[in-house]
């Protein structure tokens, strides 16, 4: 796409910046904010019964890291608001038993939801945000 198609941001006091180059053509980046605070941590009992946006969408989270405790359950999920199911197709990503997922940067916004394979364990959950 030529840079004349593409919007330009004002730069001053947002994260957002432009430079205009030599040429009359213009870079833009946007600076990602760290994460300023972690919530308590959150567990959620393993069920056969989908848990629906378990996780609520939040544009201000950074990060997501999942640990399933259970020895013997596998742990999927969805990153939206719809229940998972176990069947292929039902889920986007899984946690193996014992396993720890830490979620896409571009995923962590997202509302997340759950189902187990067997309700024995927990899924501990913790979560950063930014300001």
């Amino acid at each position: 796409m030529p840079d004349s198609d593409v919007a330009i941001s004002a730069g001053s006091g947002t994260n957002i910046h432009v430079f205009q180059r030599g040429a009359g053509d213009y870079d833009q980046y946007v600076r990602e904010s760290p994460a300023t605070a972690i919530a308590n941590p959150a567990s959620w009992t393993l069920s056969t019964s989908a848990a629906t946006s378990q996780i609520g969408a939040d544009i201000t989270r950074r990060s997501v890291i999942l640990w399933n405790s259970s020895s013997s359950a596998t742990v999927y999920l969805r990153y939206d608001g719809t229940g998972p199911t176990t069947a292929a197709a039902g889920w986007h990503d899984q946690i193996p038993p014992g396993g720890r997922l830490e979620v896409a940067k571009e995923l962590v916004t997202l509302a997340e939801s759950f189902i187990a394979s067997a309700a024995v364990g927990t899924l501990e959950i913790s979560l950063a945000t930014a300001a």
